[in-house]
C-alpha cells in the first residue's frame, strides 16, 4: 500500500481529510524512541495533569472541592463523549491498518477521543480559577502533549483530539464560569 491509497473503500471526505492529515503528522510510525515516548505519554500523562488540578484548587476558596467538582464533571464529560463514539462508530487509524496498536486497545469508536475530552474539560474547568499564565499553560502543554500522544500511537486520528479538545474545554469552561471565583 502506497502513502497515497487508502486502506478502506469508500472513505468520506472526513475520514480521507483525517488519513491524509495521520501520514502527514507520521502517525503511528517512525523511530523506537519516538512512539515509547508517546506510549509512556499516552498512559501517565493524567498524573501531572492530577497534580496541576491540585495545585490550582488548594489556594482557591472551594479548596478540595475545586478539585472534586472538576474531576466530577470531566468524568461526566468522558461519559457522554463515550455515548459519542458508540453513536458514531469512527474508526481508529490502527483499525483500518494505517498503523500497529501501539496502546493495545481494543476495536471501539474513537470519535470524539476521551482523553482530549477530559483534559480539555479540566482545562476549561479550571480556567476562571486561576490567575496563573504558567499554571494554564502548563495544563494545556499536558493536553495537547496528550492528543500528541494519542495521534502518533495510532490510537485517534488527529480530529479525534482536535474535535474532543475543543468540546471539553467548551463544556469546562461553562461549568467552570458558574462555579464560585
Amino acid at each position: 500500500m502506497t502513502d497515497q491509497t487508502l486502506p478502506i473503500a469508500p472513505a468520506g471526505p472526513w475520514l480521507r481529510f483525517d488519513i491524509w492529515l495521520f501520514r502527514r503528522l507520521g502517525a503511528g510510525r517512525g523511530p523506537a524512541l519516538g512512539l515509547t515516548l508517546a506510549r509512556l505519554v499516552a498512559r501517565w500523562s493524567w498524573l501531572p495533569l492530577l497534580a496541576l488540578v491540585v495545585l490550582v484548587a488548594l489556594p482557591h476558596r472551594l479548596g478540595p472541592a475545586l478539585a472534586l467538582l472538576c474531576l466530577a464533571w470531566a468524568g461526566l464529560v468522558q461519559l457522554a463523549g463515550k455515548r459519542l463514539a458508540r453513536r458514531w462508530q469512527a474508526p481508529r487509524p490502527f483499525a483500518l491498518g494505517l498503523c500497529a496498536n501501539h496502546l493495545g486497545h481494543g476495536g471501539r469508536a474513537g470519535f470524539p477521543s476521551s482523553h482530549a475530552l477530559v483534559m480539555g474539560a479540566v482545562l476549561g474547568v479550571l480556567l476562571p480559577h486561576t490567575g496563573s499564565g504558567a499554571m494554564i499553560a502548563a495544563m494545556a502543554v499536558v493536553a495537547l502533549g496528550t492528543g500528541w500522544a494519542r495521534v502518533h500511537t495510532g490510537a485517534h486520528f488527529p480530529l479525534d483530539v482536535i474535535a474532543g479538545l475543543a468540546l471539553g474545554v467548551a463544556s469546562g469552561l461553562a461549568f467552570g464560569l458558574v462555579l464560585p471565583a
